[in-house]
């Protein structure tokens, strides 16, 4: 079968996912295009973290779709938003997956430095809750559900297992040690001017006893 045109003489009739139009060559074109790094693109298993940086990528390469229709320099046949996402993952799991978890991450801002793979990340027991050798959706909805953790405190006296929230756990710890910190800097502040006014009282003793 030959490969559909793009040029923008004869750019292609059809641009809907359910027809062979999106072959390879014009994959490489699209990604090429709205400078998609090639790494991200493709469909099949891939680990959590890079899941994530597909689905950045992909909300990149359909704002970079948009603004060059809106400027008229998008010169081939246009797109649809399912045409961008079959560039990165199926649309069946971008929906059930990458669209239902990922925007939620967007509030915690260890877990995107870690899915992102940031240089200064957190280590994953820190971030996670819990080590593992490979983390899936089903730790991260977890996760998201537990309030930013896996970790699971012991049972209770109803038997019941308790779900922590470490991630609130943790700032309220933080908010705690800059509180006591705040509460011994004023004892020692309040110490301190207890010597001096010790101190000056000491030297106005001496003077009336001389």
């Amino acid at each position: 079968m030959p490969v559909p045109s793009t040029s923008q003489n004869s750019p292609p009739s059809n641009v809907s996912s359910s027809t062979p139009l999106l072959v390879s060559s014009y994959k490489h074109e699209l990604i090429a295009l709205l400078g998609i790094p090639p790494r991200l693109t493709g469909t099949g298993d891939v680990s959590l973290s890079l899941a994530y940086q597909k689905y950045r990528a992909f909300l990149i390469a359909f704002q970079t779709y948009e603004d060059m229709v809106k400027m008229d320099t998008w010169m081939i046949a246009r797109l649809t938003k399912t045409n961008i996402i079959e560039l990165f993952v199926s649309k069946s799991f971008f929906h059930s997956h990458y669209k239902r978890y990922f925007p939620k991450v967007a509030e915690h801002e260890d877990m995107m430095g870690w899915l992102n793979e940031d240089e200064d990340r957190v280590c994953d027991i820190d971030v996670w809750g819990i080590k593992k050798n490979v983390y899936t959706f089903t730790d991260l909805a977890l996760w998201l559900e537990n309030g930013g953790t896996l970790e699971v405190e012991d049972q209770d006296y109803d038997g019941k297992k308790k779900k922590a929230t470490k991630g609130k756990e943790k700032r309220k710890e933080k908010v705690k040690v800059q509180e006591k910190r705040k509460d011994k800097g004023k004892e020692r502040e309040h110490e301190k001017e207890k010597k001096q006014k010790s101190h000056k009282k000491g030297k106005k003793d001496i003077h009336k006893s001389k």
